[in-house]
């Protein structure tokens, strides 16, 4: 450790900058120009870094100069204040203090830098694994009509194993495309500050599941709609999403019933999305959004990704989201975004 004498806040700033891992200051060097200046500085070190400065306080009482000087020196953050005179072992221990708890902050950037790292890899794999699969599959399905059309032409066996092949194929494909779509939602890509209508965004879902719901005859409704922060695609993604699910989770002769709705709690604004299908016990309503977890494997289709999604999607606007159920008698799924100011809902609709 080597210990550098400064003659100037300048050149204190310069220190910092170049790595210093501590700094000891006495107060009355401490203008408002070079408090604004040490904040600037300090202001521009990593995320991680919460650098600790030592102020050496003149002793006696507290005066109004005294209690300005320690306002002052707020924007700083970190500090330890030490009275003087004091003695040199006080100093020392201080400083000793500080240092060891600026070691342990490089010790968590190191390691949470590896683990970034480790993600970031896990992550490209994910893709890379979820995009070139499908083309080996693509084969496969395609040289396996021609063995149904060419060797299984009248015989019942050969056709229903076949069928069996191009099931599993058609599942492969449905788990590699919710992965690759799992995998882009975890990209470390910078977060927009853009805004989503979720009007918009239900619509394009609802264009999407058209087809479903007029094969189902779901009547599906949604109330006014706010402006929330967010990519309008990815918000569209977790509406899909959550509505497919409505729609598949049906009661056998019951005909849906789909609401969407919304509800704003000061800057906030809660979407609920409720159903009349067969539900789920509450218990699992934190395991539903789990990898790959599915309440309903043998009965209903699917990969169990699709709230996994929704989740990584909402979360990373800042949002949450939770969902609510009884066996038999619907579910309501909850999403919490941050709402743009004066931006006001947008009209009801619905589709029947």
């Amino acid at each position: 450790m080597e210990a550098v004498v400064v003659t100037s806040v300048a050149e204190l700033c310069a220190g910092i900058q170049d790595g210093a891992a501590t700094a000891v200051i006495a107060d009355e060097v401490l203008s408002p120009n070079s408090v604004a200046a040490l904040t600037k500085v300090l202001a521009g070190q990593p995320r991680w870094s919460d650098f600790p400065l030592i102020v050496m306080t003149s002793g006696g009482d507290t005066t109004e100069a005294s209690r300005y000087r320690l306002r002052l020196l707020e924007p700083l953050g970190n500090l330890s204040l030490l009275e003087r005179p004091l003695r040199t072992a006080t100093l020392l221990s201080s400083v000793r203090s500080v240092l060891r708890a600026r070691r342990h902050q490089y010790e968590i950037a190191f390691y949470m830098e590896r683990l970034t790292k480790t993600n970031r890899q896990l992550e490209e794999f994910a893709y890379v694994a979820s995009h070139d699969m499908q083309e080996p599959l693509r084969v496969v399905n395609i040289f396996t009509e021609k063995v149904l059309r060419r060797c299984a032409a009248g015989d019942t066996e050969a056709q229903k194993f076949t069928g069996f092949v191009q099931s599993s194929i058609a599942r492969m494909e449905n788990l590699l495309r919710d992965l690759l779509s799992f995998s882009r939602t975890i990209a470390h890509e910078p977060v927009s500050d853009g805004s989503a209508d979720l009007r918009r965004c239900v619509e394009q879902a609802m264009a999407t599941l058209n087809g479903r719901a007029e094969e189902s005859e779901a009547e599906v409704t949604w109330g006014p709609l706010p402006v929330v922060f967010g990519e309008e695609a990815q918000l569209t993604q977790v509406f899909q999403n959550m509505l497919s699910n409505a729609l598949k989770y049906r009661k056998a002769g019951v005909r849906p019933r789909i609401r969407v709705s919304a509800e704003q709690r000061g800057d906030e604004w809660e979407i609920a999305v409720s159903d009349n299908g067969i539900g789920f016990d509450s218990k699992y309503s934190e395991r539903i959004f789990g990898l790959f977890k599915r309440l309903h494997k043998d009965e209903y289709p699917g990969t169990g990704l699709g709230l996994a999604i929704c989740q990584r999607i909402v979360e990373r606007y800042g949002g949450r989201i939770s969902a609510e159920g009884r066996p038999g008698e619907g579910a309501v799924f909850r999403v919490v975004l941050r709402g743009v100011p004066e931006a006001p809902p947008a009209e009801a609709k619905s589709l029947i």
